[in-house]
């Protein structure tokens, strides 16, 4: 019988460097504070700055519209405003400020339907989608972050609460931000999970929200890039190494076919089209596109303007509703130069990242610059579109790239030390508290047209497009002093805008001086005769001198540039007709009006007048009296109509 093998001995538990070499550290990226995602309630805090960010537009509650768009959009929209069946077929193929944005416009024709014209409602359904955003950015933030809820709530509060999207927000105008925005990150969600999944039910389910957001603003045109870009920084938090599918590609030809399709119709109404007819403009025809489409000094001033959206990121001062180019835009300032360097560094220092990234922080400045460039690029002033040279609200979703960037980076560099963690945690908060008290403040900029402007001029005292609109605020509000002064301000200042002159004929004719609104709307004509409310207007002058045949001339003109605009200029052509003895043209305009305004009294009257002179006696009698029965302090209808029944007796 063998002998049993004694067994082995064990090795003693404190054995050398040599026969137990360390273990590789582990990549900061991967290592979280206990804070991070363990025990932290972060939901709890989620609703705080969901609070927050109603608290902080609940300052702006009581705003009115502004005359900057929102006439356009609201409150100067007939078919807004009276939200019929027809109106709302008419808004499916309308372009409105040189926007084709249905969905746009059908989401404030169900507001105006749902809580009435006033300004308030608007304002809070644009701050609740604002509200659902921030959720969103928190959604996303926290998928992208692989979870890290500290992440998403500071990257979610700063999105929320930046003074650099109250623009999208308070201004009525802006709901096509707050709604494209809205489809877009969703969309991005979306795609996130049909990455995960691979069911191509969360695919199909992004390629429609694509197509909402494109319906919404057009600026959505550029989120298959985004989707390629979440393609690039997913692959590397799962530790891809092999080179990008095929099909990555192919899946994304659809939404690039939409995004052509998108990107031409924009383009046409943008240079003031219908796009071959197939839309309906309702106002007259403009163009936003400027008259040199590019040339070196666009480049300057786009950069500078990415520039400044950089800056005013973190230093969110002096905030504008208009950033007006200089005066001589071809006498390039000295300050303007950074730009091109600025966006030369910064966006070649990310390809540079992105042909050499290998670990993930180089991969988080690819996808959170991506992300801002993507976003904005189509709004840099590379190619002049607007007066402008930046705007608050591009950086609305923009932004989010680079919020990102900075929060995970923050992160990411002090996640192994308590102490510097818990500093940039006080550091975040110490600026969200900032952020909070600004967007408080300007919220209360956008409270009406004067506010807003005035607060523009302290910064660029000189610019004529401002003092146009004060000046058309204080006409409409009977201030015709104030007026004529902002608008003599702009035309001594050299301006060269239609509308000021335009804004002196209105204020001489309400003074009634009749010649010289002659000459002021006479001017504006030369300067730009495109424009049906310079007609109109100075058809009305025309009235009130009993030149009834140059009215006329100016209407018929007026409703050829604008054939939306019908129901303003078919009163007045109307009662041009009458004077003119030309009942059955006077006739036909009321009948038009009163479709759609049945309870008009002075347009009851006038066309009892046309009925009465036609032979229709029954008729005239019964506008007449419906006249005075929905005014009955209406002098001269009670007069004709005693006289009607008195003639019939």
């Amino acid at each position: 019988m063998a002998k049993q093998k004694p067994p082995s001995p064990r090795p003693h538990p404190r054995s050398s460097a040599a026969d137990n070499p360390p273990r590789q550290s582990t990549p900061a990226a991967t290592i979280q504070p206990p804070s991070a995602n363990t025990g932290f309630k972060a939901y709890g805090w989620l609703a705080l700055v969901l609070v927050a960010v109603f608290v902080a537009y609940a300052f702006g509650f009581g705003n009115g519209f502004v005359d900057w768009d929102d006439s356009e959009y609201v409150f100067g929209n007939p078919y807004v405003l009276e939200p019929t069946g027809e109106h709302v077929r008419r808004l499916l193929t309308s372009v409105v400020a040189l926007n084709f944005h249905p969905l746009t416009m059908l989401s404030l024709a169900a507001n105006s339907a749902l809580f009435g014209p006033g300004a308030t409602s608007f304002i809070v359904t644009n701050t609740f989608f604002h509200a659902l955003n921030t959720l969103l950015v928190f959604g996303l933030a926290y998928q992208l972050s692989r979870k890290n809820q500290w992440v998403a709530l500071f990257v979610a509060a700063l999105w929320g609460l930046h003074p650099m999207h109250v623009e999208s927000v308070i201004w009525v105008s802006e709901r096509k931000d707050v709604l494209y925005t809205f489809f877009f990150l969703s969309a991005c969600l979306a795609y996130l999970r049909y990455r995960k999944s691979n069911a191509v039910l969360w695919l199909m389910l992004t390629f429609c929200l694509f197509v909402a957001s494109c319906m919404t603003k057009a600026m959505a045109v550029v989120l298959p890039l985004v989707l390629l870009l979440i393609d690039y920084w997913e692959n590397g938090n799962s530790g891809t190494t092999q080179g990008w599918k095929t099909s990555v590609f192919i899946e994304k030809i659809p939404f690039l076919l939409v995004a052509v399709g998108v990107g031409l119709v924009a383009t046409n109404v943008q240079a003031g089209g219908d796009f071959h007819g197939w839309l309906l403009r309702i106002a007259e025809k403009k163009d936003a596109v400027g008259q040199e489409p590019f040339a070196a000094r666009w480049f300057v001033y786009g950069s500078y303007g990415f520039l400044m959206y950089l800056v005013k990121l973190v230093a969110p001062f002096r905030l504008s509703a208009f950033y007006p180019y200089p005066e001589n835009v071809r006498n390039i300032e000295p300050q303007h130069w950074l730009g091109p360097v600025a966006f030369l560094c910064i966006a070649g220092y990310a390809v540079w990242q992105l042909f050499t990234a290998k670990t993930e922080r180089q991969r988080l400045v690819v996808f959170g610059i991506g992300f801002f460039l993507i976003t904005i690029i189509l709004v840099l002033q590379f190619m002049t579109v607007g007066a402008a040279i930046m705007a608050d609200r591009y950086s609305y979703l923009s932004y989010f790239g680079l919020i990102f960037l900075i929060v995970y980076s923050l992160y990411r560099s002090t996640s192994l030390s308590p102490a510097r963690f818990r500093l940039a945690t006080l550091g975040l908060s110490a600026f969200l508290i900032l952020c909070f008290y600004r967007t408080t403040q300007q919220v209360k900029v956008w409270k009406n047209t004067e506010t807003l402007w005035l607060n523009a001029l302290q910064y660029y005292p000189d610019n004529d497009q401002m003092r146009e609109g004060l000046g058309d605020y204080y006409g409409k509000n009977n201030r015709i002093d104030e007026a004529l002064q902002q608008f003599r301000a702009a035309v001594d200042n050299g301006s060269s805008r239609y509308h000021c002159y335009e804004g002196l004929g209105n204020a001489y004719g309400l003074k009634n001086d009749f010649p010289k609104a002659l000459e002021m709307y006479n001017q504006a004509i030369r300067l730009d005769s495109t424009k049906s409310d310079v007609y109109y207007n100075r058809g009305l002058t025309y009235n009130k001198t009993n030149r009834f045949q140059d009215a006329l001339g100016d209407f018929n003109k007026a409703l050829a540039l604008a054939p939306g605009k019908d129901t303003t200029v078919l009163t007045a052509r109307g009662f041009t007709y009458l004077q003119l003895k030309q009942y059955r043209e006077s006739l036909a305009d009321y009948q038009r009006y009163l479709q759609h305004k049945p309870n008009d009294p002075t347009a009851l009257h006038n066309r009892g007048v046309d009925r009465f002179y036609l032979g229709d006696r029954a008729g005239a009698l019964a506008d007449i009296r419906r006249a005075v029965a929905l005014k009955p302090d209406y002098d001269e209808a009670r007069n004709n109509l005693r006289q009607l029944e008195q003639a019939g007796q």
